[in-house]
């Protein structure tokens, strides 16, 4: 499994969701987002949580693109795909046209953009809902900062070839590398690492003292040499 980043730098990650544009109900739209999400809990071996907000974002399509949007990561319908590059609305459900980092190598500013373009093949309302969800966890396991992967069985697979959602061993090794659980927990981390008292107490230095001394003595009374008559 490829990666391209160290991933969000919150190990709790909120997806934003704007339904404007988006051409199946809201509630639909929801719970296709959310069993996508869902995928993705539960991982062993990470500390990575991600949870889909309840408040509507007010972050829009034009927001996003002049890349002002701060409710990110953002989930959003667009009915002109063409105002993100060159993106086939007859072939692509959804896609990520953003992947920020910081300095330090953290993703920042990301989101999935759905197909609601009229007419388009492709539109969200077109495909079956598990589609959906197959889609929009990929694209989501993207947003997270997973590459595409080279096993034919893992979501991450560069195409589609299943239908129906789950998240590989690979998958797992992916989202693992990325966000590590600390396994060490809060207070034990490396710098409170205690060190193990080496020092002697005070009476076992006396005592080491008395020793030393009895055996200069008995060397002194020993290694006497005799003087002659």
């Amino acid at each position: 499994m490829g990666s391209n980043t160290f991933g969000w730098k919150q190990k709790r990650l909120t997806f934003y969701v704007n339904p404007t544009h988006c051409t199946i109900p809201e509630s639909e739209l929801y719970q296709r987002i959310d069993n996508a999400i869902q995928a993705w809990n539960g991982i062993p071996d990470t500390d990575l949580e991600i949870v889909r907000s309840t408040t509507v974002a007010t972050d829009g399509d034009s927001e996003f693109r002049a890349k002002t949007a701060t409710q990110v990561p953002l989930i959003l319908c667009s009915q002109q795909l063409s105002d993100y590059g060159s993106v086939d609305a007859n072939a692509i459900l959804g896609f990520v046209p953003y992947f920020d980092e910081n300095a330090e190598g953290y993703v920042y500013y990301s989101g999935l953009v759905l197909n609601a373009q009229p007419g388009a093949l492709a539109e969200l309302s077109q495909l079956a809902p598990g589609e959906v969800e197959l889609i929009v966890g990929h694209e989501i396991g993207h947003v997270l900062g997973l590459g595409h992967s080279g096993d034919p069985d893992s979501l991450m697979y560069f195409k589609l070839n299943k239908n129906f959602l789950l998240v590989t061993q690979d998958d797992q090794d992916g989202i693992s590398q990325l966000y590590p659980r600390n396994v060490l927990g809060g207070a034990l981390g490396c710098a409170s690492v205690h060190r193990t008292e080496t020092r002697l107490p005070v009476s076992g230095l006396l005592a080491v003292l008395v020793l030393l001394i009895v055996l200069f003595l008995m060397g002194r009374f020993s290694f006497k040499t005799e003087q002659p008559l």
